[in-house]
């Protein structure tokens, strides 16, 4: 069969598709993977077929980094105005990209922008899902917040949870799939149409059943595989990096990834000084928010990029912002997990690795101080209980062969 492989955003986002594209291009099927332009050359060195998008996360991000810094309601219309002629852009470029395609893969949330797309070119949806999006009455959506401790009838609220979130996303990528189908002169899809398609679609959520047990109300076609990692083997540490980690115990890591910051020098500034309450050696990733200084203490290094699977067990601990990839990565390393949460599906992830036993209580990024960073960090590097979870999980993590069951179901799911 002709995969497509569709992917917007960040490195996050696109190392596990590209991990399963690879798998299932040595099974005999033909794989193209559709994303910016900038991810082109490390996709072709994977042997993978390309189509590049004109569209780029990474530019929207940091032009739109204020938006992190406004409340839900004004992060939705924000993003509603400023996406819509991107995704109209992308969803045209997408339907070019899959003329010849019979299966589109991608993940769930925002394929109501891509619905006509796939119905014009008569393509079977498979969604690759990095953090758990079908409904179910047994927990909510993990874009809304749990259900409170007063409230009577939970299960109707994870459902409800589920529901709502779904409404936002076609409220939010609907219209400008409506253009598109305007375009290709086609009726405008309503809600309903859209519900019925996605339930019924294969959805593999590539995640630990550790840490997301598969739902007992969970139907045959959503399947929970584990993760899909990928390791960067080719990479070597520089010498700075290697010198600074022998010099001392442990470091803590520090960094909020694909994450724009408004404020990075106000935020590196906060960073050092919980470092400083602590008396703990750091290191501090760079990433998209733009940490760093040239000025340091000793016991702080700046760094541009290592492969979490490299630097994550090497560290006493990991402060980041509850990405899925970076969450995954940090569970795996087995050492405890301090999430910063900044938006989306990151406030599930801070929540479950509290539950878990494996991390603190999370830090919303609109309440992070120094006082609390450094009280987490002192929990973190101290809490026997939390540090004997967190190895038992990675352990468990570890054990796990998450490639090979997603390529399974993938399998069974194209048979």
């Amino acid at each position: 069969m002709h995969i497509s492989i569709f992917v917007y955003g960040t490195w996050g986002d696109i190392r596990p598709h590209v991990v399963l594209g690879q798998a299932l291009q040595k099974l005999g099927h033909e794989v193209q993977v559709v994303a910016e332009q900038g991810y082109e050359s490390w996709i072709r060195a994977r042997n993978l077929d390309f189509y590049p998008l004109t569209t780029d996360a990474n530019t929207f991000a940091r032009e739109n980094a204020g938006v992190l810094d406004e409340n839900i309601i004004r992060q939705f219309q924000m993003m509603r105005k400023s996406m819509q002629p991107n995704l109209i852009q992308m969803g045209l470029e997408v339907l070019e990209a899959t003329r010849e395609s019979d299966v589109l893969m991608t993940v769930e949330f925002g394929i109501s922008s891509l619905f006509d797309v796939i119905k014009a070119n008569n393509l079977r949806p498979l969604f690759i899902n990095t953090f758990p999006l079908n409904f179910s009455y047994n927990f909510p959506s993990v874009i809304a917040p749990p259900s409170p401790s007063w409230f009577p009838f939970p299960q109707w609220y994870n459902w409800m949870s589920h529901s709502m979130v779904r409404r936002m996303q076609w409220l939010l990528f609907g219209r400008p799939g409506s253009e598109i189908a305007q375009k290709l002169g086609l009726p405008r899809s309503t809600y309903n149409e859209f519900q019925a398609f996605v339930d019924a679609a294969p959805a593999l959520t590539i995640v630990s059943r550790h840490v997301f047990p598969h739902p007992p109300d969970w139907r045959e076609n959503w399947q929970v595989t584990g993760y899909l990692f990928d390791d960067d083997p080719g990479w070597t540490p520089r010498q700075d990096l290697l010198d600074f980690l022998a010099a001392g115990e442990p470091p803590v890591y520090l960094g909020f990834g694909s994450m724009p910051d408004s404020k990075p020098e106000t935020t590196t500034r906060m960073t050092i000084e919980a470092v400083q309450r602590t008396g703990r050696r750091a290191i501090i990733l760079t990433g998209w928010a733009g940490l760093g200084s040239e000025n340091v203490p000793e016991n702080i290094h700046i760094l541009k990029y290592a492969p979490h699977n490299w630097l994550f067990p090497r560290m006493a601990a990991v402060v980041h912002h509850g990405g899925a990839g970076t969450t995954a990565a940090g569970f795996r390393a087995g050492v405890p997990t301090i999430i910063v949460p900044h938006t989306a599906d990151q406030p599930y992830w801070g929540r479950r690795a509290h539950e878990l036993g494996v991390g603190t209580a999370p830090i919303p990024r609109k309440k992070l101080t120094a006082e609390n960073l450094a009280a987490a960090i002192t929990e973190a590097t101290t809490n026997r209980t939390m540090q004997a979870n967190a190895r038992t999980i990675g352990e468990k993590i570890r054990a796990e062969d998450g490639l090979a069951e997603a390529v399974k179901w993938v399998e069974r799911f194209l048979s």
